[in-house]
């Protein structure tokens, strides 16, 4: 280091009455105006004595990662540079800002992947994904707290179908309500919601002749023992392309209802059965049991839900009433309450948790089920 270079010297950086606003003083030193103040000798840094070629003062203050330079027209210039530097390097940062909330999209990964991927399967996952697909084209990029009640409303009134609407609502509340509690956000935007409640469409079986006109009708079709099985065993269609031959007990005439399937993006995935109560073993007449004795070990019926779906869809075409898989679970249904199976007897076989869903949901006094019971009905009621 050149003779032209003095060290400099301040105040205790530590010591809070300190005075950070040293001056030079005529000399070769930097002290503070009262001379009797601590001083100390900070290693590291200078200040020139002469002017360098440019005219100006140079000083510097050496760090870990290198030397940070200062300028100035004078050593007093430099020197109060050097010592607001100093100071704002040891004064007490101030509390960092707030930490910026996530966004929507963001939040909304972790929470599929913390709270609802470990606890329900591919299916429901799925249908979660596929149900918030408009709210994740929405608020994808949005900051979790930003986003309004009123944004919410508008997102809800642009989806047409009453079901999906529905749907993306009690997920979306679900969303947020985690992010409450978490507290990310103070208020819920799903709270204040007003959007009318979706009704599921009534669904009816088909009455005996429609039945048997749906039979005969499908007879040629590839698809003719799957929708004879479907409508004997009441079985959702994912549970019916679930099952394999050793599920067929043929001696005792049953078949054991022990797992789902759904296709994912073309994979084909076994599941549990939507609820404990779908576990089950179904009574299965001889003639539907001697068919599907002929059949090869492995799946019973070899297709995909997709298949399924559009081979009833092309069915109903051209027929004269609605048919779909869900239909054909209603009419097995409505066949076990006019045979006069008991209520809880039925609400087993239809694999459902509660017997309200049974007798409420699934089950319809058909018109001519009515008729066969009219004349029993008068009796009861004729005074003569």
């Amino acid at each position: 280091m050149s003779d032209d270079i003095t060290k400099l010297y301040v105040v205790d950086l530590n010591d809070k009455n300190g005075l950070l606003h040293a001056v030079l003083k005529t000399g070769d030193t930097l002290t503070t105006p009262t001379e009797g103040q601590m001083l100390i000798n900070i290693d590291g840094v200078s200040i020139n004595s002469k002017p360098r070629r440019d005219g100006r003062f140079q000083g510097y203050v050496t760090e870990s990662d290198g030397k940070r330079y200062f300028y100035g027209k004078s050593r007093e210039e430099v020197a109060a540079k050097i010592t607001t530097y100093l100071k704002e390097a040891h004064t007490p940062k101030r509390k960092a800002h707030a930490k910026k909330l996530p966004t929507f999209g963001e939040f909304y990964e972790k929470w599929l992947d913390l709270y609802k991927k470990p606890n329900l399967k591919p299916s429901s996952i799925q249908n979660i994904v596929d149900t918030l697909k408009p709210a994740l084209a929405k608020f994808a990029a949005v900051q979790l707290d930003k986003i309004t009640t009123d944004d919410v409303q508008e997102l809800l009134l642009s989806i047409n179908a009453p079901s999906a609407r529905t749907k993306c609502k009690v997920n979306l509340n679900q969303v947020f309500t985690k992010a409450q509690k978490s507290g990310l956000i103070k208020i819920n935007p799903c709270d204040n919601l007003e959007i009318k409640k979706h009704k599921d469409k009534h669904v009816e079986g088909l009455t005996p002749a429609q039945q048997l006109q749906f039979i005969e009708f499908t007879s040629g079709s590839k698809y003719s023992l799957l929708f004879r099985f479907m409508l004997a065993t009441g079985v959702r269609v994912g549970e019916a392309l679930a099952l394999y031959k050793s599920d067929v007990d043929f001696t005792a005439r049953s078949v054991s209802i022990t797992k789902d399937v759904v296709f994912i993006s073309g994979k084909r995935i076994e599941q549990p059965p939507k609820t404990e109560a779908a576990v089950r073993t179904l009574p299965l007449s001889e003639e539907l049991c001697a068919e599907l004795r002929e059949l090869p070990d492995g799946l019973l019926f070899p297709y995909t839900y997709n298949a399924v779906r559009l081979a009833i869809e092309k069915i109903e075409k051209q027929l004269a009433f609605k048919v779909t898989a869900h239909v054909l679970r209603h009419t097995y249904s409505d066949r076990l309450e006019e045979a006069g199976i008991p209520p809880k007897v039925k609400q087993y076989l239809m694999g459902h948790a509660k017997l309200d869903t049974t007798q409420n949901k699934y089950t319809e006094a058909q018109k001519h089920y009515v008729d066969a019971h009219s004349e029993a009905i008068r009796r009861l009621f004729d005074t003569k």
